[in-house]
């Protein structure tokens, strides 16, 4: 099945970054059981009104279809796979942004939920040099071909040394004349290759 695309803007982004901030106090202090259907049971009424908020909040920048889909595929229907994505973000938020928790769970569902936060904006492109992983795979397949070729061909050691050598300075002739394009904003720096729109923050760089 091909995967649903779906882009979130910055308007829509504030929108659901504010109901979290506000929303958070209960949330946080949700304690919950999750019983053998998939369900949850909230030990106080709070917590589960705060989660059901930042649902509704969150469903109004999102296709009907699409919640739909992921609570279909999920098995547990929309709101309870929600109520799923709270529970899994909960005990790593300092480490995990809600949204992206979002990302990633309806990820597992074929969904590409794309975060646009600059889209509408001039991003610059910067140009930045492979690392040093480059002189690493360099090497590897410079001894890779070094121990092919003396085992089946038989190649001397001496040979053998040259060769890996060479793909030690093949990685640093790369690493030195190659160039990425990647895109400015620092919390973004995705891979840019030719486009023009940056696929993962929405930016426009020039």
């Amino acid at each position: 099945m091909e995967s649903l695309e779906v882009v979130l803007g910055p308007d829509s982004l504030e929108a659901i970054d504010s109901a979290l901030d506000t929303l958070m106090p209960w949330i946080s202090d949700s304690k919950f059981r999750i019983k053998p259907d998939g369900s949850f049971e909230f030990s106080q009424d709070e917590p589960a009104e705060a989660i059901e908020l930042l649902r509704n909040a969150v469903e109004q920048f999102l296709p009907h279809a699409l919640c739909t889909h992921l609570g279909q595929r999920s098995g547990l229907g929309w709101a309870v796979f929600f109520e799923h994505v709270v529970a899994w973000w909960l005990p790593q938020r300092r480490h995990v942004g809600f949204l992206r928790a979002l990302v990633n769970r309806a990820a597992l569902h074929d969904v590409d939920l794309k975060l646009h936060w600059n889209q509408g904006k001039q991003i610059p492109a910067i140009r930045v040099q492979p690392t040093n992983s480059a002189l690493v795979s360099g090497l590897i397949l410079g001894v890779c071909s070094a121990i092919f070729l003396t085992k089946y061909y038989y190649v001397d050691s001496v040979f053998a040394m040259l060769i890996a050598a060479a793909g030690l300075v093949g990685g640093r002739l790369y690493q030195r004349l190659v160039r990425y394009r990647i895109c400015g904003d620092h919390l973004c720096r995705a891979r840019l290759h030719k486009a023009r729109t940056c696929p993962f923050c929405g930016g426009e760089t020039h």
